[in-house]
C-alpha cells in the first residue's frame, strides 16, 4: 500500500526522530489562483480549528470546550508514540489575538496500528489542561452517516497551492487557516477489490475519500474508475489537501464530518487510466485522491472518550 507523504517537522531533535516518517494529510489547495479558498479565513472564522504544535497538525475543538479531535497518526507514527516529555499545545486565533492551552492527556484509538493510514483508526483526541475560553467556537460531531454525495468544506494550516502544480512548499509560514470544499465520492471500501494495493487490512467503512477535480473528465479520477462516481468537481471552489494539516476537519451542515489523513495519486492503486495531471505521487495536484476519517463511525469511541473527567 503506498503511503502518503512525509511531515515536515522544524522540532527539537527528540520530536523529529519520533515522527520524520510520519505520513500525513494534507492542508488546502485551491483549484485555480483566483479561488476564495487562496485566500486566508478571516480572524473570525472557524476559531475552534486549533493548530497543534510541535507536531504540526490542526485539531477541531468539541463541544464543552476541553478536547480536540484530530488524527492519530500525529501522535503515533510507525508505531511510535510522541515522547511523552514533549509538551504539545493547541493554539487558538480569533479576532482578539491567540491562545496556547497545553494539552494533558491524549488519546489514540485502540485500533491505530501506527502504521498506514488508508488502513483505517487514523482518529485521536487530545484533553486541554483547562477549557478554551467561551468565545472559541466548538463543534459537534456529525453521527448520521448520510455523507457521500455531499459537499464539505474542510479548514486546515499548512501549505496552499493551485491544482494545476500541486502544493508551495515555500507557502504559508505563518500558518494562516485556510478552508475550501470538495464533495465525497464514496466509501474507501469501494478501492478493496479494484485496485492493486493491498487492502485486506482495510477497516470497512471508517473511511471517506474524494478527487480532486479540474472540471475535465480527463483529470476526473473517480469518474475514469468508476463510471456510477463520474462528477468533474466544483469548479473554483474545489479543493484538495497538502502536506501540513493532518487532523484538519470536515465539516458537513456545520458538524465535522470528517478528518484529515492521507492523499495519494491514484496511480498509487491503480495500474491503468491513471487520472493525475503530473507524475509528482503525493503533492496534491489535480486527479489526486484524498481520505478523511469518517466520524461518524467512530462516534461511540468519541463518546467514551469524552465523558472522561
Amino acid at each position: 500500500m503506498k503511503s502518503g507523504i512525509k511531515i515536515l517537522l522544524m522540532l527539537v531533535l527528540t520530536v523529529f526522530l519520533v515522527l520524520e516518517t510520519a505520513e500525513i494529510g494534507r492542508s488546502i489547495i485551491s483549484a485555480f489562483g483566483d479561488s476564495s479558498s487562496h485566500r486566508p479565513l478571516a480572524l473570525n472564522q472557524y476559531t475552534g480549528v486549533a493548530y497543534l504544535e510541535p507536531v504540526q497538525c490542526t485539531g477541531s475543538l468539541l463541544t464543552g470546550g476541553l478536547y480536540i479531535l484530530t488524527a492519530a497518526h500525529c501522535l503515533n507514527e510507525g508505531g511510535v508514540k510522541v515522547p511523552p516529555e514533549t509538551a504539545v499545545k493547541a493554539t487558538f486565533t480569533w479576532p482578539r489575538g491567540e491562545v496556547s492551552i497545553p494539552v494533558s492527556k491524549y488519546y489514540i484509538h485502540p485500533g491505530w496500528t501506527g502504521y498506514e493510514s488508508e488502513v483505517g483508526n487514523d482518529i485521536a483526541i487530545l484533553k486541554l489542561k483547562k477549557a478554551a475560553p467561551r468565545s472559541i467556537e466548538q463543534y459537534e460531531i456529525n453521527r448520521n452517516k448520510n455523507e457521500i454525495g455531499k459537499v464539505f468544506t474542510k479548514v486546515g494550516y499548512g501549505y496552499i497551492g493551485v491544482g494545476a502544480e500541486g502544493q508551495d512548499e515555500n507557502s504559508n509560514s505563518e500558518a494562516k487557516r485556510y478552508s475550501g470544499q470538495n464533495r465525497y465520492d464514496a466509501l474507501i471500501d469501494v478501492l478493496k477489490n479494484a485496485t492493486e494495493s493491498d487492502m485486506s487490512e482495510l477497516v470497512f467503512g471508517s473511511q471517506l475519500i474524494f478527487d480532486f477535480d479540474d472540471g475535465t473528465a480527463e483529470h476526473d479520477t473517480f469518474g475514469r474508475h468508476f463510471s456510477r462516481f463520474a462528477d468533474r468537481g466544483l469548479g473554483k471552489n474545489e479543493i484538495a489537501t497538502a502536506s501540513g494539516d493532518s487532523g484538519g476537519p470536515s465539516f458537513v451542515d456545520g458538524k465535522i464530518a470528517g478528518i484529515s489523513s492521507w492523499g495519494y495519486s491514484d496511480r498509487g492503486f491503480f495500474k491503468t487510466n491513471i487520472a493525475d495531471v503530473d507524475n509528482v505521487d503525493d503533492n496534491g495536484s489535480f486527479g489526486e485522491i484524498s481520505g478523511d476519517t469518517r466520524v461518524s463511525f467512530y462516534t461511540a469511541w468519541i463518546d467514551r472518550v469524552t465523558k472522561n473527567p
